[in-house]
């Protein structure tokens, strides 16, 4: 009888019968010896893990979650600053027998400058500027009207344009650019000089060309009404002054809220209100341009001037036109007078020296064009 060979796999002590005749090694044994012998199997390879779907459902989640926080937030400022609005709620009567020109995607918004407001009175319109934010055109426009312009007042008669606003408030004043100058009022918002001073605060303050005689009514303005106790809190020889065409010898100077409201009411600098309208125009732009650039001061803006604003603009109307107005920080940036420097002459009346329009057709021509360029 033959020798089982100690290598022969089947001869070993170990090996099982099935009963028919067919001899498996032991099963263990057997899958180590095919592990260390078999053949590279490329299906078998092992394959790279997929992502696991909790992975995504979490970075999902998470991001879900992060924007209903932003959205109760944001919710919670829009309603905080609205609460601190003041709400007239005084309806334009817009005239019946007049056409007031308007155009789709154009809203004409009627901005008072407001000073001297207490005990529910009215207080004077330092400034009427009427902002249109066109969303045809990707444009932000602003149109000052003098306060001395001999206009006709609805039930008062003919007198100076900001002598509408003492009469009977933004609403009369509003009626009163609608029957002259046949351009609808869509809303109007009146700025107090708190809510201006504020603004500029809020931006931390704005940097603009000046020239030696505006440092020095700055520092007259601040020092005669007992805001400082100095009276060269802004030292015009501390500068290095800028010769250009269009502004003579300026220099840039940093102003706070206070300083850059005297800017904007300064007229006895260069002598005429039509620069002095040319200065809140300035303000108003460079403001503007710096929420532009950096949108996270518009929350802290937007609260710091709320309590000292007053519109006729319903809560959902006014947080609608905030967003418009918002939006519209990037559009291209416009300016405008009524009357233009070449279209008017000075005249004495009952109501004192006024600014009279030459020719009222070139005037709404102009200004039509500006507004709706039509």
């Amino acid at each position: 009888m033959k020798m089982a060979d100690k290598n022969d796999i089947y001869s070993s002590s170990d090996r099982m019968d099935y009963g028919d005749g067919f001899y498996v090694h032991d099963r263990t044994k057997t899958k180590q010896y095919y592990d260390e012998h078999k053949e590279p199997d490329e299906e078998h390879e092992p394959q790279p893990q997929k992502p696991k779907k909790g992975c995504f459902v979490r970075f999902l989640s998470f991001i879900l979650i992060l924007a209903a926080i932003i959205l109760i937030l944001s919710g919670i400022y829009i309603i905080i600053v609205l609460s601190r609005v003041n709400y007239s709620y005084d309806t334009i009567e817009h005239s019946s027998g007049i056409e007031l020109k308007s155009k789709s995607g154009v809203e004409n918004i009627l901005i008072f400058g407001e000073d001297n407001h207490q005990d529910g009175k009215h207080g004077r319109s330092d400034s009427i500027i009427l902002l249109t934010i066109d969303k045809n055109t990707k444009k932000l426009k602003l149109t000052s009207f003098m306060r001395d312009l001999y206009v006709y007042i609805p039930d008062y008669g003919y007198d100076k344009l900001n002598a509408a606003y003492a009469y009977g408030g933004a609403k009369l004043a509003a009626e009163t650019v609608e029957y002259n100058f046949h351009i609808r009022i869509d809303n109007y918002l009146i700025v107090d000089f708190q809510s201006f001073t504020d603004m500029i605060d809020a931006v931390g303050g704005i940097d603009l060309a000046l020239s030696r005689e505006e440092i020095e009514y700055i520092n007259w303005q601040s020092y005669r009404n007992h805001q400082v106790d100095t009276e060269m809190e802004l030292d015009p020889d501390s500068y290095d002054y800028d010769y250009t065409e269009e502004n003579g010898n300026t220099a840039l100077v940093h102003l706070n809220g206070r300083q850059a409201l005297w800017y904007a009411r300064d007229r006895d600098s260069a002598g005429s209100d039509f620069d002095r309208t040319q200065r809140q125009r300035t303000v108003i732009n460079t403001v503007l341009s710096k929420l532009s650039s950096n949108p996270l001061l518009m929350p802290y803006t937007g609260y710091s001037i709320s309590a000292y604003l007053t519109t006729n603009m319903n809560p959902a109307v006014l947080t609608d036109k905030g967003f418009d107005l918002l939006f519209s920080l990037k559009y291209e940036r416009q300016e405008h007078s009524v009357p233009m420097s070449s279209n008017y002459y000075d005249d004495w009346t009952e109501s004192g020296q006024v600014l009279v329009i030459a020719d009222e057709n070139d005037e709404l021509e102009a200004l039509y064009d500006f507004v709706f360029e039509q």
